[in-house]
C-alpha cells in the first residue's frame, strides 16, 4: 500500500481514491480470512515455539537484541526495502537468535503492546474517511478485493493440492494483504511466522518493482490520450470554421 500510494503521488494519480480503496481491501482481508477459515474449520493447532529466559538475568542479551534490531531496522528503512522496519528487526533478530549468540526474549506484555499498536496502526488509516467518500468507492474495493484473492486462490489450490503444507499457512501466506496485517494475522492465528513472512518478503518485491514498471510505461500513454480527448474539440472547431 505505502509503495503504490507513493508511486500515485509521483505520477499524479488520485491519492484518496486509491488509499480508500487499498485500505478497504486490507480491511475485507483481515475480517475475512480468519472468519473464512474458522467457518470451514480450517485452522490449525498452535505453532510451538522455543522461548528463552525473560527475567533481569538476561538484561545484557535484551539490550543487544533491541540495539541490533533497531539498526536493522533503520538500515532497512534507509535501503527502502519494502516493510524495512519490520523485517529489518526480523532479520537482526534472526541472525543472533539464529547463531545462538542471543537466547533471551521480550517479556509477553512487549509483545502484546507491539500487536496492539500494529492494530491501532492499520485503523488509523481511517481518519479523516466520512462515509459518503467509502461508499463512493466501495466498488472499486470490492472488485480490487475479488480480483486479488481470485488469483491468490488459484496458487492457493495448487500448493495446497502438491504440498503437504497447513492449508492455514499456506491462506494467509499468499493473501494480498499488507505485510504488517499478515504479520500480526499469522502472531494471532497461531501460524508459522516464517512461513508467511518469507512468502509476503518476496511477494512485496515482485510487486514493488512490478508495479512500478508497469506504472511508470502505461502514464505517458495515458497522457497522450487525454491530451489527444482535449485536444479533438478544437481540432473539429477548426475543420467546421475551415
Amino acid at each position: 500500500m505505502a509503495q503504490v500510494i507513493a508511486l500515485s503521488s509521483e505520477l499524479g494519480g488520485d491519492l484518496r481514491a486509491i488509499a480508500i480503496v487499498q485500505t478497504m481491501r486490507v480491511l475485507l482481508i483481515v475480517i475475512g480470512l480468519p472468519n473464512g477459515l474458522a467457518l470451514f474449520g480450517l485452522v490449525v493447532p498452535a505453532v510451538a515455539v522455543a522461548r528463552g529466559p525473560a527475567d533481569v538475568s538476561v538484561l545484557g542479551q535484551m539490550i543487544l537484541l533491541v540495539a541490533v534490531a533497531v539498526s536493522f531496522a533503520v538500515a532497512f528503512l534507509y535501503l527502502r526495502f519494502p516493510g524495512g522496519l519490520m523485517f529489518g528487526a526480523l532479520t537482526g533478530s534472526g541472525l543472533l537468535h539464529g547463531t545462538g549468540y542471543v537466547h533471551a526474549v521480550l517479556p509477553w506484555w512487549i509483545g502484546s503492546s507491539s500487536v496492539i499498536a500494529l492494530g491501532a496502526l492499520v485503523g488509523s488509516r481511517f481518519a479523516n474517511t466520512t462515509a459518503r467518500m467509502l461508499v463512493g468507492y466501495l466498488g472499486a474495493a470490492f472488485g480490487s478485493f475479488a480480483v486479488s484473492m481470485a488469483v491468490a486462490a488459484v496458487f492457493i489450490a495448487i500448493v495446497a493440492y502438491f504440498f503437504p503444507f497447513p492449508i492455514a499457512n499456506v491462506v494467509i501466506a499468499f493473501s494480498p494483504g499488507a505485510q504488517d496485517t499478515m504479520m500480526v494475522l499469522a502472531l494471532a492465528l497461531h501460524l508459522d511466522p516464517v512461513y508467511v513472512g518469507a512468502h509476503h518478503l518476496a511477494r512485496f518485491l515482485v510487486v514493488t518493482f512490478s508495479v512500478a514498471i508497469a506504472a511508470r510505461r502505461m502514464a505517458p500513454q495515458k497522457s497522450a490520450q487525454k491530451t489527444a480527448v482535449g485536444n479533438r474539440p478544437r481540432l473539429e472547431q477548426t475543420r467546421i470554421e475551415e
